[in-house]
């Protein structure tokens, strides 16, 4: 039988299906690229703001268009499991919903489902079908979120932080790099508090120094790291290793304290621009990445200038944007002062225009530099290379380096190469791959 998988939403949501498609491949189920001809559709939800919600929405229709009377059809994930019931009553034609809870059933309810006894083994790290380039896979070193941010619904879809053990991290990397892993992309929630529930103290430096020493990695990259919780012995840390990439994604949020108060967050704007000064002052070639939130409750335009103010002012390498989405059973759902929504997308489209003048200045301090990348993709029509460097993280958030190669036909996905920058935009790099 064959399997189609769809998935929707942020890498650790990848993981997931990643387990998902090693549980059913290892019991005999062939990955087909093709819905029309699957017998079983997987299509695992994001449903954490109201446009991932409406792409979900969308997708369960559109499958459910083209599905035909043998085919089955499951819908996981996030919104699966907040909204189980809607889908249900609303969706007919999906045969089953698999809330995040249930996921250590999923062989059971595949075999209700066919009604065969045919699954075994239960979802694992270390038996996954990589979505993504097996060169630069993402490992998930814990799950859930205990910030309770007041905009975010994290906590009460995947519920408390919960870290893996060490020894079980390792054992996975082991397995990637044996594999052919060159990059390794560590996520969580909130990564840097990875330990403080099972260990008791926060562990991701001793994670990094183990880690570091395992042979084949071109670089480590953490994600998400909450800015109360970068520790200056987490900046030596990255500071001191080669392959720890200089890379500092921090999800700040805002810069007004009276909108960062409201959000029930943790780090004033003062706290952080000390910290990303000292992370400066340490490493001078670090690349701060972040997101930010335009439209919360009560943010009227003196906070809004505030924080194009901060954006002129840190200059992001990289930064995200997103509008507010009142979501259910948050805190700020109750809030009354809602920002209209053309206020909102006015104010987005303000932000990145100012964040696209930052990136085109920043991008261009690094014309005539050499560095080391990593080989993503080949596009045989323009004969250019998609290559990252430290600076560049494998999602749709950063872009990339776009390389000339004069001996394209040594060059192969995976490899690390020297590349020369040659030019430049707001979004990506331009180079020429060279010999050394």
């Amino acid at each position: 039988m064959k399997v189609g998988m769809i998935s929707l939403g942020c890498s650790k949501n990848q993981v997931d299906s990643e387990m998902i498609l090693g549980l059913l491949t290892k019991s005999g189920f062939e990955i087909s690229l093709s819905i029309q001809d699957s017998d079983l559709i997987i299509l695992n939800t994001c449903g954490f703001i109201d446009e991932a919600k409406n792409e979900a929405i969308e997708e369960i229709a559109s499958i459910i268009s083209l599905k035909k009377p043998n085919q089955k059809f499951i819908v996981c994930g996030c919104l699966a499991t907040r909204y189980k019931e809607f889908i249900e009553y609303n969706f007919k034609d999906v045969d089953l919903v698999i809330s995040l809870k249930d996921y250590p059933r999923f062989p059971i309810l595949v075999n209700n489902l066919f009604n065969k006894e045919m699954l075994f083994g239960d979802l694992s790290f270390n038996n996954r079908v990589l979505i993504s380039s097996k060169y630069s896979p993402y490992v998930r070193i814990a799950d859930g979120c205990n910030n309770h941010c007041a905009f975010c619904s994290i906590p009460l879809i995947r519920g408390k932080y919960v870290s893996r053990s060490i020894d079980s991290i390792v054992e996975e990397v082991k397995g990637l790099v044996k594999d052919g892993a060159k990059e390794i992309n560590l996520i969580a929630q909130d990564t840097s508090k990875y330990g403080v529930d099972n260990y008791h103290s926060l562990k991701l430096v001793e994670l990094l120094n183990i880690l570091s020493e395992i042979d084949g990695i071109f670089l480590i990259r953490l994600f998400y790291i909450y800015p109360e919780t970068i520790t200056d012995e987490l900046i030596e840390c990255i500071k001191s290793h080669d392959n720890i990439a200089n890379y500092f994604d921090i999800p700040l949020q805002h810069a007004s304290n009276d909108i960062l108060k409201l959000m029930n967050r943790h780090t004033t704007k003062e706290e952080s621009i000390d910290l990303i000064n000292k992370i400066r002052k340490e490493i001078p070639d670090a690349v701060i990445r972040t997101s930010l939130m335009v439209g919360f409750p009560h943010e009227n335009n003196k906070h809004f200038n505030e924080l194009l103010d901060f954006v002129k002012e840190v200059k992001f390498f990289h930064m995200g944007a997103f509008l507010y989405s009142r979501e259910e059973d948050t805190k700020s759902y109750k809030y009354h002062l809602r920002v209209p929504k053309f206020i909102a997308r006015r104010r987005y489209d303000k932000l990145m225009e100012v964040q696209m003048e930052v990136a085109k200045e920043e991008k261009k301090k690094l014309i005539g530099k050499t560095y080391k990348a990593i080989v993503d993709s080949y596009d045989p029509q323009s004969l250019t290379f998609s290559l990252r460097n430290y600076m560049f993280a494998p999602d749709d958030v950063d872009s990339s380096i776009i390389a000339t190669c004069p001996y394209e036909n040594e060059i192969g996905l995976g490899d690390i190469v020297t590349v020369k920058i040659i030019g430049s935009n707001f979004y990506e790099l331009y180079g020429e791959i060279i010999k050394e």
